[in-house]
């Protein structure tokens, strides 16, 4: 028989269906991100692609959430709670910091809404953290004109009131109790679905005023049983709160709980899938196409000598025979430079077709720069080309060609046919594709490039701060000595940071390999983060290889290779690297640590097509401490470029060698600078949440690697962007 503490709940439920037909109430994130009420989480899913970041505060916690939906049916947070009154560690590491817990969490949807049926979804809270707040739980939520009802059941921190006895007791004793977590960072399987179930639920409320919801629920939780903390007062089981939207973008909340704290949390949310690129101001507009009819007329002599003298290693003047009069093709270089952000190599003249050779320098989109480069030619040359192509390079190495055709393009600006209709006379296909014409300009590339960039790095939730972080000047260089063998560099200046607070060295049973961060971050004030020589080949129409020494990056030196095998038109790809390498020393200049490691993977990529695009990467190999394992790493990458990410690394390392965390992991959303800045930029912005650093696991953190320096091969990505070829 139910216990008595159910009878809320119920109550709650039967509140809902007595609710009038109204506007249907939105998702929103509760006190501990994700969608939820206050402390309880619903059914619901946010929006596709939103990610949320919600701060809360009801005394004596402080929680900082981050929330990603990278499917309809899957919601990811991550978290750090500040525990006001407990100290972090000793005085003399912590200071008065207070004790810092962080924790994962996932939500599935099981089942979504019908006329009759509600939203099912079961989740867990703090898996694999340190278990203090860990639950599973499984809830239920159905509409009723402008009420939202959920009721769920959970066990662990959730459940703890404990309200009847675990059903799957029936089947082993061992679920009648919830033993304490041994280590935190582990799974803690032995703790899951055990203890007692408690009950959960709650309405929310869309008040006849649209910015307003009122929220109703019953927590499931036992306040005398709270970890860290001496027993909560609790004169009530009954939360209640406002949720006021302010912008769509921007949402408060307060809440009175347990009958006697105020709760106040303020949530910002924003959705990357449909997210939209910024004006870009500082972009040069594209060329407007001149009618064939209304062509110049033939240069004066002076002009045709000057442009005659422009190309001196041009043999034969008939070349110039597919250039509108007036034109030349330093010109049409220059052009495609500054309006496409092609470094343009070379240009062929076929039968029918101008190719241009290059590397796509400045537009995220390939089909943005394929436009702008199509209009670029289109003026400059005569009628009787028909398609324009560009033939991609990376460093030396051809990726792929796109082209699009001449008389499609002038039918789009005429409005003769409509942006789709123009997107299916674009192609994609492997470099090399097209005829062989002649060469009618040919660049010396530049031997020397180079530039100036802030850095900036941090370190969060550790017991010397709650944010460790450091400003950086950095300084970079290349020197070329061909298209495929370069030098590169970059010397790094400290600006500003808090390292002075930077004193707690993790331990480790493990060589140190990543865990004297400490050190390699406070040794010294100018760094060498990297100083290496490359050199990179196409070995075959699919098959590139790369080889490289130096000083790797910042802890690492030596010497390695990789090679990668990607055939055009496939979802998938296959790689090896191996390296040598030495640990450098802790002021990242030219000298070595007496720390060797052979090291190297060999990887397997696969991209998933469908409506919802995922990457998986699974490598397996050696890592830097010794250790033999594997990495999982899957990407949820969205139309527009935007990424939402997991890895998780296992070795042979045991659980109580590699310490907290029991294994590598962590999640990153990768954003496209596009949408940041007022110019294009193929730059991205990531934010990686990696829980721990630790010694096992740890991977050589490359500057160059093949799958993404050959990103033009991804025909999915053009295709879903083809409509930026009006840019």
């Amino acid at each position: 028989m139910l216990s008595s503490r159910v009878v809320p709940a119920l109550s709650l439920l039967a509140l809902a269906i007595s609710g009038q037909l109204h506007a249907q109430v939105a998702p929103t994130q509760g006190e501990w991100g994700g969608t939820g009420l206050l402390q309880t989480p619903v059914a619901r899913m946010a929006p596709e692609g939103e990610l949320s970041f919600t701060a809360s505060h009801v005394s004596p916690y402080s929680r900082y959430n981050l929330s990603l939906q990278p499917f309809p049916w899957l919601e990811a947070s991550f978290r750090y709670i500040n525990v006001a009154g407990v100290p972090y560690g000793p005085e003399w590491l912590s200071g008065d910091q207070n004790y810092k817990d962080k924790s994962v969490d996932f939500k599935l949807r099981l089942w979504k809404e019908s006329r009759w049926l509600p939203d099912v979804a079961f989740g867990m809270r703090d898996l694999g953290g340190t278990g203090l707040f860990s639950s599973e739980y499984m809830v239920l939520s159905k509409r009723f004109g402008p009420v939202d009802a959920s009721l769920g059941a959970a066990t662990g921190y959730l459940g703890s009131n404990g309200d009847f006895e675990n059903p799957l007791v029936a089947i082993d004793d061992r679920f009648k109790t919830r033993p304490q977590v041994e280590r935190a960072g582990q799974l803690n399987s032995d703790a899951m679905f055990r203890g007692p179930v408690g009950v959960f639920g709650g309405i929310a409320w869309q008040t006849p005023w649209e910015p307003l919801l009122v929220k109703v629920e019953y927590d499931g939780h036992d306040y005398d049983q709270e970890p860290r903390v001496k027993r909560l007062k609790q004169d009530s089981r009954i939360n209640v709160g406002l949720h006021y939207r302010v912008t769509p973008g921007l949402q408060l909340a307060v809440g009175w709980e347990r009958g006697n704290e105020l709760m106040a949390a303020v949530t910002f949310r924003g959705n990357l899938a449909t997210a939209q690129r910024q004006p870009r101001w500082l972009d040069p507009p594209k060329e407007p196409l001149r009618p064939r009819e209304a062509a110049p007329a033939a240069p004066a002599p002076e002009r045709a000598a000057s442009a005659a003298a422009a190309q001196p290693w041009a043999p034969d003047r008939q070349r110039d025979a597919a250039l509108r009069p007036g034109e030349s093709w330093n010109d049409v270089a220059e052009r495609l430079n500054r309006n496409a952000g092609i470094n343009v190599s070379q240009i062929e003249v076929g039968e029918h077709e101008i190719i241009v050779r290059g590397e796509q320098g400045r537009y995220f989109y390939t089909p943005e720069g394929l436009g702008r480069a199509a209009r670029v030619l289109d003026n400059s040359t005569t009628a009787d080309i028909d398609w324009y192509s560009v033939e991609y390079t990376r460093l030396g190495l051809p990726i792929a060609q796109s082209s699009v055709s001449r008389e499609a393009l002038e039918a789009y600006d005429r409005r003769d046919i409509d942006l789709s209709t123009l997107s299916r006379h674009v192609e994609l296909n492997r470099p090399g594709s097209s005829r062989a014409g002649d060469v009618v300009y040919e660049a010396k590339p530049p031997r020397f490039s180079g530039g100036f960039a802030p850095g900036y790095g941090q370190i969060m939730g550790g017991p010397d701060a709650f944010i460790l972080y450091q400003v950086s000047l950095n300084a970079s260089g290349n020197w070329s000595f061909t298209p495929g063998t370069w030098l590169t560099g970059t010397v790094s200046g400290n600006l500003l940071n808090n390292f002075d607070k930077f004193r707690y060295d993790a331990p480790s049973k493990l060589p140190r390999v990543r865990t004297d961060l400490r050190l390699y971050a406070t040794t010294a004030d100018i760094t060498l983060p990297n100083f290496q020589l490359t050199t990179v080949r196409a070995l075959g129409p699919d098959l590139y290889g790369m080889a490289y020494a130096g000083l790797l990056e910042p802890m690492y030196g030596g010497v390695g290779g990789e090679v990668l095998y990607r055939p055009f038109g496939e979802r998938w790809a296959f790689g090896v690297e191996a390296n040598w390498v030495q640990q450098r020393d802790y002021d990242q200049r030219f000298d070595f640590r007496d720390y060797r490691i052979a090291t190297g993977h060999a990887t397997f990529y696969y991209a998933f097509g469908g409506e919802q695009r995922v990457q998986a990467w699974a490598s397996a190999g050696r890592y830097l401490a010794g250790d033999w394992g594997a990495t999982l790493n899957l990407t949820r990458m969205f139309r527009n470029g935007v990424t939402m990410g997991a890895y998780a690394t296992k070795t042979n390392v045991s659980a109580a060698d590699f310490g907290e965390g029991s294994f590598d992991k962590g999640i990153y959303v990768s954003v496209p600078m596009d949408f940041l800045l007022p110019r294009s930029s193929r730059a991205r912005a990531t934010l990686l949440w990696n829980p721990l650093i630790r010694d096992g696991g740890a991977r050589l953190a490359r500057k160059y690697t093949l799958y993404p320096m050959t990103g033009e091969r991804n025909g999915d990505f053009f295709f879903d962007n083809v409509g930026y070829i009006d840019p």
